[in-house]
C-alpha cells in the first residue's frame, strides 16, 4: 500500500529540507511484522563534500526517516497493538523525543548512488514492558534493513530501537 505523500511530509516536517532523502514508501503488514520499501533521493549531502557513494551517516538518517514512516504508518491504519493505540498526535509528540536507536550495525558490500536508491526497513519483532508500575511502557523494535540501487550496490544492517515515555505514567 502507498504511503499518503501528506503522512510523509508530516512525518519528515522535522528535517531540514534538503535532508529529507525519502521520497515515497510503501508500506506491507504481515502478521506482526511492519515492512516498509521506499524510493530515496540525495542530491547533496547535507554535512560533507560528495563522496559518491551512500555513506553510513546517509544510511542512518535514511533507516530513521524509513522508522518514522513505518511506525507513522502503522498508528494512521490502527495496526497492531502498540502503534493500533497511538493517536497521530501523540506520534508527533513522540516522535523525537522517545524514539531511540539502541544499537545499529550497517555493512556496505558494494557502494550505493545516493542520487536514486531503494531502501527496506522490516520491523521484526516488538515487544514491550514496564520498567517500574508507574511508568508507561517501554517498547523494544529489532529491526533490519536493506539499501540497493540498480546497478548492484548495496548496504545491509540492524537496528535495535527503544521507544520510551519520556512524559512517564499512564495517558488516556
Amino acid at each position: 500500500m502507498d504511503v499518503a505523500t501528506s503522512l510523509l511530509d508530516d512525518v519528515l516536517r522535522c528535517y531540514k529540507p534538503h535532508c529529507r532523502y525519502l521520497r515515497s514508501m510503501d508500506f506491507a503488514v504481515d502478521g506482526e511484522v511492519l515492512r516498509g520499501v521506499g524510493e530515496f533521493g540525495i542530491a547533496e549531502s547535507c554535512y560533507i563534500d560528495d563522496t559518491g557513494h551512500l555513506n553510513s551517516v546517509e544510511v542512518n538518517i535514511c533507516y530513521n526517516q524509513m522508522l518514522y514512516a513505518v511506525i507513522a504508518t502503522a498508528v494512521h491504519r490502527g495496526v497492531g497493538d502498540v502503534f493500533g493505540g497511538w493517536t497521530m498526535a501523540e506520534f508527533r509528540r513522540r516522535q523525537l523525543p522517545d524514539i531511540l536507536i539502541a544499537r545499529f550495525s550497517s555493512s556496505f558490500p558494494r557502494p550505493v548512488n545516493p542520487r536514486s536508491f531503494r531502501g527496506e526497513l522490516t520491523v521484526d519483532r516488538i515487544a514491550q514492558r514496564r520498567l517500574r508500575p508507574d511508568a508507561g511502557p517501554l517498547v523494544s523494535l529489532t529491526t533490519s534493513f536493506r539499501f540497493w540501487d540498480d546497478v548492484g550496490g548495496s548496504s545491509t544492517g540492524t537496528a535495535h530501537v527503544a521507544i520510551v515515555d519520556s512524559e512517564g505514567g499512564e495517558r488516556g
